[in-house]
């Protein structure tokens, strides 16, 4: 088995961009597949989160995904990128592993 077995949810990603004078909006960047995990509560606690909330999600080490973007799901929910660590292995599987909270 390999960690992009484990991925089974395509994410939208999109980041700030200028739209005209002071206006910004989201803009598509690209897509991936990724693994959603909602975190517990005292986790999200411990690390500043937002109870209910906080989320992990881990996907491929390649993947273009910053603080401060956006993520969409398959079901329409959207994930604002909190933290992303760089990469974070998990046995063999490298992987990005981000910190995000459901808007």
């Amino acid at each position: 088995m390999t960690f992009i077995n484990l991925m089974t949810q395509k994410i939208v990603v999109a980041r700030v961009a200028a739209v005209a004078g002071n206006r910004t909006t989201y803009s598509t960047i690209t897509s991936e597949y990724a693994s959603i995990h909602r975190i517990s509560d005292l986790q999200a606690v411990g690390i500043g989160g937002q109870v209910g909330k906080t989320y992990r999600i881990y996907t491929d080490e390649g993947a273009d995904i910053q603080k401060g973007d956006r993520l969409k799901d398959e079901d329409g929910y959207i994930y604002a990128v909190a933290g992303v660590t760089i990469p974070s292995s998990l046995g063999n599987f490298v992987h990005l592993e981000i910190t995000a909270i459901k808007i």
